[in-house]
């Protein structure tokens, strides 16, 4: 139950942030239907017993506003300040710092939930367990039908379009020129999904064996506790050499993405991005400051 509490509250951040990857017309609509998009993620994942989406109900109220208080205020300040870099290009390591941004998101996010993923993960059946193994089965074969169908070089389109359609939501059209110059940097920068791909798997059964782990040995809540932090931790920064070498070089390469892109906005592709931050930033201060739905 603690990955969908994890990713729980992750979708409650791309809910959110989305907008510095994908476009979403208003922040605020979606964060307050949050509540609404999470349990209808989970029951995708596990399915829920009467009991625990009882203490679901019960606890993601108080876990929203808690967010909404603590969180929204950090990210606002994170917006204001890539809006003023944007008024130039952003340097490597300003790109760099927007994804880690995105990822700390997450990650405090997350740890809002964690005594409530405690609760949650010591209720787990093991026919659960099985669920969500069905459910990342689905997911995976979704995954490689987006991603890792056809030949190379089809694949490598599919990711380019996708690519510049997060650009175009964020600055306005692109002309033919930025479109070919957006080509040779992911020609360059974009990881190779087979690797992409290894590594989901490898994260998916690190979370079925701790997730194993708690439902046959039942340990105490602090031991659930530190299990479900070392996990995100696992999860965010990698279990292996190897994997930790790869997820910073996965930082490194999307943050340079997102620097290079700049560079190719012409002056009202820049203004356009910038009016586009300030929205979001409308919507957040709007949220900060109403507790209620609206």
């Amino acid at each position: 139950m603690k990955i969908l509490k994890s990713q729980l509250l992750l979708i409650t951040l791309i809910v959110f942030m989305s907008g510095l990857l994908c476009s979403c017309s208003s922040v605020r609509l979606a964060y307050n239907q949050t509540d609404f998009l999470l349990k209808w993620w989970i029951d995708d994942f596990i399915d829920l017993s009467s009991d625990q989406v009882e203490l679901y109900d019960q606890a993601i109220p108080f876990i929203i506003q808690k967010h909404r208080q603590e969180e929204l205020p950090k990210a606002l300040q994170k917006l204001r300040l890539l809006r003023t870099k944007l008024e130039q290009p952003l340097r490597i390591e300003d790109g760099i710092v927007v994804v880690k941004d995105v990822k700390s998101f997450s990650r405090d996010s997350i740890d809002l939930l964690l005594d409530e993923a405690v609760n949650l993960a010591l209720t787990l059946q093991p026919k659960q367990i099985t669920y969500l193994e069905n459910a990342f089965v689905k997911s995976n074969k979704k995954f490689q039908s987006d991603y890792l169908k056809g030949a190379p070089e089809e694949q490598f389109d599919k990711r380019v379009e996708k690519v510049i359609e997060r650009t175009e939501s964020i600055c306005g059209d692109l002309n033919k020129t930025q479109k070919l110059q957006i080509r040779e940097i992911a020609k360059e920068y974009l990881l190779d999904m087979a690797i992409v791909y290894q590594v989901r798997l490898d994260k998916q059964q690190l979370i079925i064996k701790t997730l194993k782990k708690i439902v046959q040995d039942k340990p105490p809540s602090s031991q659930v506790k530190s299990m479900l932090n070392q996990l995100f931790n696992d999860i965010e920064f990698g279990s292996t050499n190897e994997q930790k070498e790869f997820e910073k070089k996965r930082d490194v390469n999307s943050g340079t993405i997102v620097a290079k892109i700049t560079e190719l906005f012409d002056e009202k592709q820049r203004k356009k991005s910038q009016v586009k931050i300030q929205n979001w930033e409308n919507d957040i201060k709007s949220l900060i400051q109403n507790k209620s739905k609206s």
